[in-house]
């Protein structure tokens, strides 16, 4: 059986079908008619807000046997939130779960309740030895409800929803073992106005951190980050940066190449057979296929 992604990306719709040989039997996307990300916009026409997202998937023609589709949903990572945080793992696990709780209050004093939470424990330990970072991830349940109604109202069965970020993992150890088993992998996703970085070490995420970087240099955002690394991370040497996303990847890949000669950077391509442009931005929708696969 196919397995379906589908993502949105602001007003971008896209989706992605996997066969059980880990092949791509479709891609492709379309503008949704709205923002995804405009929550007033869906209170006022959930109706019409639904109507266009049945007929633009439709219009995709992704599923012609018109069988019962199952999908996983990706959601960029401006949708959700995310946050580093030191734990001390020494305390119980309902006192951890606590300070995760109040930490996230601490940024939404009157929504914590309104957020899925869950965590992935980094094991970088550079503070000290009995505290460890966490990646915090907050889903807002409003979206979430939204991205339901969307799906129930044209018949998708949703499977699972996942961060871009988080997805792409799978798509760098399905496509490029050798790099995930030979180098610690800096991972970048390129979006329209935000860069998600994360250190990726002995195939597991050690660092996550983004940048605004629609009113800031991306340039000075990447030096930033680049030089925290080198600081913080001394023993770990980046031997090679994987990008994914639309056109600003273009313009992060060349300056890697003038400004770090020394670490090969790719466009992470989720088809090999396929070199026309720029394919990194399905890489997220391809790594969450792969989440069905159970070796992965």
């Amino acid at each position: 059986m196919d397995n379906i992604s589908i993502g949105f990306s602001e007003n971008v719709l896209r989706v992605l079908k996997v066969n059980d040989a880990r092949k791509i039997t479709f891609k492709g996307e379309i503008d949704l008619g709205f923002n995804i990300n405009d929550d007033s916009y869906f209170k006022k026409n959930k109706d019409e807000a639904v109507e266009l997202f049945s007929e633009k998937f439709s219009g995709l023609s992704v599923n012609e046997d018109n069988s019962e589709c199952k999908a996983g949903v990706l959601i960029e990572a401006s949708q959700a939130f995310l946050n580093v945080l030191p734990v001390d793992f020494n305390e119980g696990k309902a006192n951890i779960n606590s300070h995760i709780l109040w930490e996230l209050s601490n940024y939404f004093p009157e929504k914590g309740k309104d957020f899925i939470v869950k965590y992935y424990r980094l094991n970088n330990n550079y503070i000290s030895k009995n505290i460890d970072e966490i990646l915090l991830i907050a889903l807002d349940k409003n979206k979430i409800d939204i991205i339901k109604n969307l799906c129930n109202g044209s018949g998708i069965m949703i499977k699972n929803i996942e961060i871009d970020q988080l997805a792409v993992d799978k798509c760098i150890k399905n496509n490029y073992p050798e790099d995930v088993n030979n180098f610690n992998i800096l991972l970048i996703g390129c979006k329209s106005s935000r860069l998600d970085f994360s250190l990726i070490s002995e195939g597991k995420i050690k660092y996550f951190d983004f940048q605004n970087t629609a009113r800031s240099n991306i340039n000075q955002a990447i030096y930033s980050q680049m030089n925290f690394f080198e600081k913080v991370f001394s023993d770990i040497r980046i031997g090679k940066v994987f990008l994914y996303g639309e056109e600003k990847s273009i313009f992060v890949k060349n300056f890697f190449k003038e400004e770090y000669k020394n670490i090969p950077v790719s466009l992470i391509n989720p088809e090999t057979s396929d070199n026309t442009g720029n394919q990194s931005k399905y890489a997220p929708l391809f790594g969450l296929a792969l989440k069905d696969f159970p070796q992965l």
